[in-house]
């Protein structure tokens, strides 16, 4: 009790007389019951005032049990583990005064009287709908909008030249006037400033949304397209019927995003600048996981279950339930009652913060005069406040996005210039060039921003098979949910392509649409339309899309009334215009900003350009970029594969840090991809080969090096890697025999030299002193050498273990890593690899299941193998085991709550209904022969000879005739009568006749499947 008052005596002369309290509470905890009576003693004794509070966590007495439930949930334990953290006692709702009193009885009345003397003390003049924008400091005699001005027509003539053409002029006018009109110039010149700033860094800078329609920001300098070239509207971006915050959103390469952020608070003081807060709600599917999971629901239930819930954008559990009769029924399962009831009260909860990918305030003087802050793990300042608080209390953020792919941009350009003398201008490229819609029509998009993605982007790629950059620019636009879901995609598509009748809703509208095939895609479009048919400014066109794409009744009736009189001024009829209103309306809801679709499109065609002329100097960058991904590596040395490149295992006298272009169509891997080799080690390695030449033998290279730093782990990893397989004769297995020796020796070596001694080795030829100390050992099994790789660099390099059964993959799956995702959900998927790693389990049944990481040659998938068929194949389930799966795709689970549920497809697995050795697969599941016949081979003597094979060997496969030929590709012709037995002694009598290759074997079934989902 004494250390309590002098605690309270303490604080008391800290905050004054009267402003200090002692707090009593009452949750009718035994803790509570002791120290409340100590309290109102220490209260007397030192004249501190008391007053009553209540620990309130939720506002109504019913919501404990959710409470519960959500500690449960960030605790990650289930409610009935005896252990996990629950609230003892009762009352931590929002109590009335009659609660209050209730359980405040027997303690003194000031108590209670004291909240309201605090509650009266408390004070806050909250001013919203001010918009607090720090000044920019502009020249003397200058005013915001008049140095503005200046700027853009100075910069209006570096663009277009002296000669400044009319419709720029009349277009930027109507900007400024707009922009002094909503007082919004300073603004412009915050941002014009830091991306001058950054780019005299010689930083890429890049913009999205709706900003890249602003002819000011590109005569600045903001931007770098032109917003009349592509019928971009500066009222999309800067509304002046509807005044709000413009919005520039610029992206930066992440090791400069810093460095301008760092200016910001050199230029504005560091307390005035900060970090955005992002809260992040819980959505249907998260609700009823992370619920099922602190119920101790099983997991396959809920899989079931989630997946009931229709694939729609922010669709609720209350929508989920009404379209779905099965979830329906489901939810009113006494069974699973307590599970929805929960799920439904918990959904669009606030489920944690974390700081804003983009979003920076720079406000007027210190932050926290104007918002609350708090500081995250890394030490970051940020505002308590999201986005949409931070506009309504006036506060203005700004969006500096981190973007790799900008990065890899520059970083390209450099080494093209550093290895071919070439400096690439990547904002003056050809847009009409064909070597790079070649390469977007072979579908070679990996590493492409935004293209690589998605097997569905891949597919309309292909279909459409873009030549110019306006048939480009939809892409982005079109594969996102709501074109899909709509048919939007695919009419245009197919309109584009001939197949289908273009058609406009009136002829008015014929030059807004001839570009998208009568398709209204783009948000641009409908204001357009608005302004032609019915007489709209731009800026109540824009009014008229926010209402349709929110789907405000109230409010459409309005503009439909106002867009019909609009259109009979116009000389259009009320039913025409009515016609035509309703048919843009469901339109407005999944078009999208052509501003931000263009910027990116931009962005992807530059990487494009650089893959389609550098090859080797963006797949390089691309690798180092990705180093720490094992799976995006495996995929862009597939890429590597297709595009003609070698991919070289990591070399001691060759390989740098990074990835290493070593010459015509050969990248070298970097040291820093081989595990155990530290960043000091390398360091030294590369050194030390610098000042004195390449290392000569694993002896010589051990003497050189210091061997503390590279040490005899780092140098076992680089010998598995095959980096000193260039010292020799490549046997890995004979360096690593000698390693000890060679490491003792190089340590008495240098420990001579340090004493001052000079060896008789030192003044023998380096031959002759290294290499006949080696002993021999004979060289791995390929199996040995290839493990040690995956090992080490976490991927097979030299070969994949599967590359011997190409013919089993190509005759007997439909699908592999990189192209599941192409296959509808619920159809049935074959496909190849190597069991990367295996989890097995007991269900609550006491049944074993299994979860598996399938690897092939271009990446990973997900396999999960219920107890049905875990018990047929448990003896084949082995890790590093090659296996034939065949299974039904199914999207796999998301543990996340986050936006990913917001992707138009989710990502691929398989529920494995079979799953057998691959060596086994010919064997058993072969359906199907296929010969092909040369040209050169084509004459009676030998199809009678092939006949007579056939008729010989009988058996139960259907045959295929495979016949090139040129000009008209190839004939193929089912032999219905020869059905063939595909042994060994009929395949080598085929291939004496018709040369190596010529047969081979597949599953009907599967090849049918296969060229179906193409």
């Amino acid at each position: 009790m004494e250390e309590a008052k002098k605690a309270a005596a303490e604080l008391n002369e800290i905050m004054g007389q009267g402003n200090f309290y002692l707090e009593l509470q009452n949750h009718n905890l035994d803790s509570e019951r002791k120290v409340m009576p100590v309290l109102v003693e220490i209260s007397k004794e030192l004249n501190i005032p008391l007053v009553a509070t209540n620990d309130c966590h939720y506002v109504r007495p019913e919501d404990a049990e959710i409470h519960d439930v959500l500690l449960a949930i960030q605790t990650g334990k289930t409610l009935d583990d005896t252990t996990r953290l629950r609230f003892s006692g009762e009352g931590y709702h929002m109590r009335d005064e009659e609660e209050m009193r209730r359980c405040m009885a027997g303690f003194p009345e000031e108590a209670l009287r004291n909240t309201l003397v605090i509650a009266e003390r408390c004070e806050l003049d909250l001013k919203l709908g001010e918009t607090m924008l720090p000044e920019y400091e502009v020249p003397e005699g200058e005013t915001p909008e008049s140095f503005l001005e200046k700027l853009c027509w100075e910069g209006a003539k570096k663009r277009y030249g002296e000669n400044i053409p009319p419709e720029v002029k009349e277009r930027l006018e109507h900007e400024l006037k707009i922009i002094k009109q909503t007082g919004y110039a300073g603004y412009f010149l915050i941002v014009w400033d830091y991306v001058k700033f950054a780019r005299e860094k010689g930083f890429p800078v890049n913009i999205r949304g709706s900003g890249g329609g602003s002819l000011v920001l590109y005569v600045l300098g903001v931007t770098n397209f032109d917003p009349l070239k592509y019928d971009l509207l500066f009222e999309r971006f800067l509304n002046p019927e509807r005044v709000t915050m413009p919005d520039i959103d610029l992206d930066f390469s992440p090791e400069h995003r810093e460095i301008v952020i760092e200016y910001l608070k050199r230029k504005y003081g560091e307390d005035s600048v900060t970090h955005v807060a992002a809260f992040h709600a819980m959505k249907a599917k998260a609700a009823l996981r992370d619920v099922a999971r602190v119920l101790g629901i099983p997991l396959s239930e809920v899989d079931r279950v989630v997946k009931l819930i229709p694939p729609i954008i922010g669709i609720t559990l209350e929508e989920a339930l009404e379209m779905s009769p099965e979830l329906r029924r489901i939810a009113e399962d006494p069974k699973y009652e307590r599970w929805f009831r929960i799920a439904r009260a918990i959904e669009g909860m606030k489920r944690h913060v974390s700081i804003h990918a983009s979003g920076i305030v720079i406000s007027k003087g210190n932050a926290i005069e104007h918002v609350p802050l708090f500081k995250d793990k890394q030490g970051r300042i940020a505002t308590q406040f999201d986005m949409d608080m931070l506009t309504e209390v006036g506060m203005v953020k700004f969006d500096f996005l981190a973007v790799q792919t900008i990065a890899e941009i520059q970083h390209t350009i450099e080494l093209i210039e550093k290895r071919r003398g070439v400096k690439i201008d990547i904002n003056n490229i050809p847009f009409d060039d064909p070597d790079t819609y070649d390469l977007l029509a072979k579908g070679l998009l990996a590493g492409i921003f935004q293209l690589e993605k998605s097997a569905g982007m891949r597919a309309v790629i292909r279909q459409l098979k873009p030549r110019t950059f306006e048939d480009f620019i939809p892409i982005p636009a079109l594969y996102r949910p709501g074109p899909i879901q709509s048919g939007m995609m695919d009419s245009y598509i197919k309109r584009k392509l001939g197949l289908e009748e273009i058609k406009y809703p009136h002829p008015v509208l014929k030059p807004i649409l001839e570009k998208t095939y009568g398709v209204c895609l783009y948000q641009e479009q409908v204001m357009q339309i608005a302004q032609a048919m019915a007489g709209y400014s731009l800026g109540e066109a824009d009014l008229l899309r926010r209402a349709m794409a929110k789907k405000k009744a109230e409010e459409m009736q309005k503009h439909r009334e106002r867009f019909i009189e609009g259109a009979k001024k116009k000389g259009i009829s009320p039913e025409v215009a009515a016609q035509v209103f309703d048919s843009i309306e469901p339109f407005a809801g999944y078009a999208f900003n052509k501003a931000h679709t263009t910027a990116y499109a931009i962005l992807s065609y530059q990487m494009a350009y650089l893959k389609a002329h550098y090859p080797e100097e963006f797949m390089a960058t691309l690798m180092t970029s990705e180093a720490n991904d094992t799976a995006k590596i495996v995929t862009y040395i597939n890429e590597c594969r297709k595009l003609g490149i070698e991919v070289l295992p990591p070399d001691i006298n060759e390989s740098d840090a990074e990835f290493t272009i070593v010459g015509d169509k050969k990248i070298r891997f970097g040291l820093s991809a081989v595990k155990n080799v530290s960043e000091n080690a390398i360091k030294a390695i590369i050194e030390e080969r610098r000042k004195n030449g390449p290392f000569k033998s694993l002896f010589d290279f051990c003497e050189r090096v210091d061997l503390k730093v590279v040490n005899r782990k780092s140098i076992e990893s680089l010998i598995k890697s095959g980096a000193f397989d260039s010292l020799g004769d490549g046997n890995r297995a004979r360096l690593m025999a000698n390693l000890d020796r060679a490491i003792e020796a190089a340590q008495r070596i240098q420990k001579d030299r340090k004493a001052g001694q000079m060896t008789m080795f030192d003044l023998a030829p380096m031959a002759v002193r290294r290499e006949e100390r080696m002993v021999d050992a004979p060289e791995w099994d390929e199996e040995t050498k290839l493990a040690y790789e995956r090992e080490v660099l976490g991927l097979y390099l030299s070969k994949h273990p599967l590359s011997i059964y190409k013919e089993e993959i190509e005759g007997y799956t439909n699908a592999t890593s990189l192209t599941l995702d192409e296959l509808p959900l619920e159809s049935e998927a074959f496909i190849a690899g190597m069991i990367a790693s295996l989890r097995t389990t007991t269900t609550k049944k006491g049944e074993r299941m299994a979860f598996i990481t399938l690897e092939d040659m271009e990446g990973v998938v997900d396999v999960v193998v219920f107890p049905e068929t875990f018990s047929a194949c448990q003896d084949v389930l082995e890790e590093g085991k090659l296996v034939w799966i065949r299974g039904i795709v199914k999207p796999a689970r998301s543990e996340s709550s986050s936006e990913e549920e917001e992707e138009v497809e989710e990502k691929r697995q398989i529920q494995a209904t079979e799953i057998i050795p691959l060596s086994e697969v010919k064997e058993r599941l072969t359906t199907a022969v296929e010969i092909e016949i040369p040209p050169t081979r084509l004459h009676k003597r030998i199809l009678e000879q092939l006949k007579e094979i056939c008729v010989n060997n009988r058996g139960n496969c259907l045959l295929f005739l495979r016949v090139p030929r040129e000009g008209i590709g190839e004939v193929v012709i089912a032999a219905k009568d020869y059905p063939v037995a595909p042994n060994d002694i009929f395949k080598r009598r085929v291939e004496r006749l018709l040369g190596k290759g010529t047969v081979r074997t597949s599953n009907l079934d599967v090849r049918l499947k296969a060229a179906q989902a193409r």
